[in-house]
């Protein structure tokens, strides 16, 4: 069994595969055909989640799709592979694909004799949405020749040949493969119950040093301020856990101030008791 080089690829390529566009060059930098392996690109798009008459559905596949993080789609490949049964192929993401974050779940093996177009689940695994066109490169497939055709090949085990995704076949895929937006939400209210028991305890400390009246009135105003800040932030979601933290170091300061003034306080009482019982005073 060999690999297929460009050479062989080239001399070959409409009898292994239909719909590849050569550029007037065949071995130049834009061509398709890599030193030992072949460039496909995308056909259809079907989306999970979708009706079969729906944009994105079996009967109704889009050319174009943003992929959000997390999204799960289905991509057909525009070239049809008329593999002989003699020749197998290896599937594999392009690294220009993989580095933007889209993972690939089942390129795979390719069998002698297979005849019909490529598809894949695809999944975004990156932090930024992936844009999928028609067109735009998808899969590296190698060839292999291998010494003797197949004593069975795909065809043949396969006479009704290969079909599209059926909407059964899409049906089976989750929209959302990680369920980034359910754990965001999830993320998200259990942040607000923290944040909103945190504020409740903060709420019940001020009144009950405000009742020892160990507050400035500045102080008090300022940590009026800073409360109505907070309750803003928490509705509108804005940097919540670095106002927290501010607010339970202002909190520790004021409790600092609290001992400091008990402290104080304490002194205060103690000299003025010395000082009534000291000798020559009168009680």
């Amino acid at each position: 069994m060999s690999l297929l080089r460009d050479e062989d690829l080239i001399a070959n390529l409409t009898v292994y595969v239909e719909g590849v566009e050569l550029p007037k060059d065949p071995y130049s930098g834009n061509s398709p055909v890599q030193g030992s392996s072949l460039d496909l690109h995308i056909g259809q798009i079907y989306l999970p989640g979708t009706k079969k008459d729906e944009e994105g559905g079996a009967e109704n596949p889009k050319s174009g799709h943003l992929l959000q993080t997390g999204e799960t789609a289905v991509v057909t490949t525009k070239e049809t592979l008329h593999f002989p049964s003699n020749i197998a192929g290896i599937g594999f993401p392009p690294s220009r694909v993989s580095f933007r974050g889209l993972l690939m779940t089942n390129p795979g093996h390719v069998d002698p004799g297979y005849k019909g177009v490529m598809r894949f689940t695809v999944i975004n695994m990156a932090k930024e949405a992936y844009h999928l066109a028609s067109g735009e490169r998808i899969v590296r497939l190698l060839l292999f020749r291998m010494d003797r055709d197949a004593h069975t090949d795909w065809q043949k085990r396969n006479p009704e040949g290969s079909s599209l995704p059926t909407q059964a076949d899409i049906n089976l895929l989750s929209k959302d493969f990680v369920n980034v937006e359910r754990r965001a939400k999830k993320i998200a209210k259990e942040q607000g119950v923290k944040a909103g028991l945190i504020i409740t305890a903060v709420l019940g400390l001020v009144g009950l040093l405000l009742q020892a009246h160990l507050f400035y009135r500045q102080d008090v105003e300022d940590l009026k301020k800073r409360q109505e800040t907070l309750d803003y932030d928490l509705k509108n979601r804005v940097d919540v856990e670095r106002k927290l933290q501010d607010f339970d170091n202002r909190l520790k300061d004021l409790e600092r101030t609290k001992s400091s003034a008990t402290s104080e306080q304490k002194k205060s009482q103690d000299l003025g008791k010395t000082t009534t019982n000291a000798p020559g005073m009168q009680p």
